[in-house]
C-alpha cells in the first residue's frame, strides 16, 4: 500500500462535522434525553436513561435497562434511527438498538471480534461503522444493510509492537477509531504502540487496506484519543500515559505532524494520574481533556492553527473522569465519574471554563454518556 494519502475535503469536513452536531445536541429550549452506559455489576444495571429539564434546571435518572450491558460507547445513526452500542467484554459485542418511548429493543448484533471494544465510529455515509477493541489490539470494520442492521464484518485489523510501558504496552491497544471525512481513510489511536495509524478505505466497496503510520507519538505517551479541529486542517491528540494535549498539523498528504505539546496537570502534581476524554467546541476555540486520578478537566484556547494555551484546570467534584458531554446550547458540561458512582453538571462559561453548579446525580460506574 502507498504511504501517500490523498488531502480530505474541508467542505466535507465541515459537513460531517455540522451533521454530527445537528444529532447531538438540541435546541436551547428543548429538554435533554440522554443515556449513561455502566459496567454492570451488583451496583450497576446497564443502561441509564438522563433527563434534563429546561424548566426547572434539574437532571433525573430513570429505570435501568439491564439488557444492555457493559455499555462503554456508541455511535448514532439519524439515517436509520439505531444506536450501535459496543459490549466491553472478554467476548465482546456490538449490537444496534432502536428507542422509542423509553423501550430500547435490539436488532441486530454481531462478535466485536476482539477483547473490549471501547469506541466506535459511523462512516459519514451511514453504510459502515468502525470499532475498536483495547484488549484485541484491532480495529473491525461491518457494512450497514439497508435498514441498518450490522452485517458480518468487511475487515478486522489488528496492529502489532508494543511500547517501553510494561505494564501497559505489552501489545497493541486500539483506544480510539474514526472515518476521516471524505472517506478515504480510517484514523485508529494505538495506546499500545504509541501510534496513530491510517487504513486506506473504499467507501464504494467497503473495503480496508492494511495500515501506515500517521503519526508516531512519544515513546511510552499511551496516545488514547483523538479530535479534529472543526476546520479539518489540526487534530487533537490526548495521551493517557504522559498526561499531554499534542496538536496536530494535517498535512497535503494526510499525514500528521507535531505542533504543540502542552501538559494537562498543574507543574506541581506529583501524583498518578492518567487522561482520558477530549472534546473540541463547535466554534474550535476551546479544547478539553480530562484527567483520572488528578480528577480535572484541563480548558485550553486554541483556534485553526493548532496553537494551544491553557486556560483552567477544573475540579471535577468526583473520582475518576473517564467521559464528559458538551451541551453548548444549554451552557452545560455532565461529567461521569466511573469510581464515584456519578454525573456533576458544570456551567459551561462564555468563556468556555467550566464552574460548578452544585449538582449531581447518581449512576453506577457511568463511562458514556449518549443522546437519545
Amino acid at each position: 500500500m502507498s504511504n501517500s494519502f490523498s488531502i480530505f475535503s474541508r467542505r466535507a469536513f465541515l459537513a460531517s462535522t455540522a451533521a454530527m452536531a445537528a444529532t447531538s445536541a438540541c435546541a436551547k429550549s428543548e429538554d435533554l434525553r440522554l443515556f449513561v452506559g455502566t459496567y454492570n455489576g451488583d451496583d450497576a444495571k446497564g443502561l441509564y436513561p438522563l433527563n434534563y429539564s429546561t424548566a426547572t434546571d434539574t437532571w433525573s435518572v430513570g429505570q435501568p435497562v439491564p439488557q444492555v450491558e457493559n455499555l462503554s460507547f456508541g455511535a448514532y445513526s439519524p439515517k436509520f434511527k439505531r444506536h450501535y452500542l459496543l459490549n466491553e467484554s472478554d467476548n465482546g459485542r456490538v449490537a444496534a438498538w432502536t428507542s422509542a418511548n423509553g423501550k430500547w429493543t435490539r436488532t441486530s448484533d454481531q462478535s466485536s471480534e476482539g477483547s473490549s471494544p471501547c469506541y466506535a465510529a459511523l462512516s459519514r455515509d451511514e453504510r459502515a461503522l468502525a470499532i475498536a477493541n483495547y484488549g484485541g489490539g484491532n480495529i473491525v470494520v461491518y457494512p450497514l444493510s439497508d435498514a441498518g442492521e450490522l452485517l458480518a464484518s468487511a475487515a478486522n485489523r489488528k496492529n502489532s509492537g508494543s511500547g517501553p510501558n510494561k505494564d501497559r504496552q505489552g501489545g497493541p491497544h486500539a483506544h480510539w477509531v474514526q472515518f476521516s471525512p471524505d472517506q478515504k481513510h480510517i484514523y485508529s489511536v494505538d495506546l499500545g504502540t504509541d501510534q496513530v495509524l491510517a487504513y486506506g478505505y473504499d467507501a464504494a466497496r467497503r473495503t480496508v487496506a492494511e495500515a501506515v503510520t500517521a503519526f508516531q507519538a512519544p515513546p511510552g505517551s499511551g496516545p488514547r484519543h483523538l479530535a479534529f479541529h472543526p476546520a479539518g486542517e489540526v487534530a487533537f491528540l490526548v495521551t493517557e500515559l504522559s498526561n499531554q494535549l499534542i496538536s496536530l498539523k494535517k498535512n497535503a498528504d494526510g499525514s500528521l505532524t507535531q505542533i504543540q505539546t502542552a501538559s494537562l496537570l498543574p507543574a506541581d502534581f506529583a501524583g498518578k494520574s492518567q487522561a482520558a476524554h477530549i472534546a473540541v467546541n463547535a466554534a474550535g476555540t476551546r479544547v478539553y481533556a480530562s484527567n483520572r486520578g488528578h480528577h480535572s478537566i484541563a480548558v485550553f484556547e486554541t483556534d485553526a492553527l493548532g496553537g494551544l494555551k491553557l486556560l483552567q484546570i477544573a475540579p471535577t467534584l468526583g473520582d475518576w473522569p473517564r467521559f464528559f458531554a458538551l451541551y453548548e446550547d444549554h451552557k452545560r458540561v455532565a461529567v461521569a465519574h466511573q469510581r464515584s458512582n456519578d454525573i456533576v453538571i458544570f456551567t459551561l462559561n462564555d468563556d468556555g471554563t467550566l464552574t460548578p453548579k452544585n449538582q449531581k446525580v447518581e449512576v453506577p460506574r457511568p463511562v458514556f454518556i449518549g443522546a437519545v
